[in-house]
């Protein structure tokens, strides 16, 4: 298992639009796991979650996941964080059944 470590994400939602978001190294936000910042540590995720949680007008109740990094991939471990990392899984927006009965 060699060149596998642990390492924490910072994420959120975004409040306008319901996106999951995750933190950058310059504390911006990206969509894609791929440009998130992994750190190494809880407590330097913890950290950098409390400067951030002060911007809840751009992303709503951040919070940090574990995962692993492995060759510059950043893995969540749990379902939950892999599912959200993945994107919805449901359409975002059903079709109406008024216009097909009308």
């Amino acid at each position: 298992m060699s060149g596998i470590s642990s390492c924490y994400v910072v994420t959120g939602n975004l409040t306008q639009a319901g996106s999951v978001v995750y933190l950058r190294a310059d504390e911006t936000w990206a969509t894609s796991l791929a440009e998130a910042h992994p750190l190494p540590t809880e407590e330097e995720a913890e950290e950098r979650l409390a400067r951030v949680r002060v911007h809840e007008e751009i992303v709503t109740e951040p919070y940090v996941f574990e995962a692993e990094l492995s060759d510059g991939a950043i893995r969540p471990k749990s379902a939950r964080e892999i599912l959200r990392s993945a994107g919805p899984s449901t359409r975002l927006r059903r079709p109406d059944r008024g216009a097909a009965t009308a």
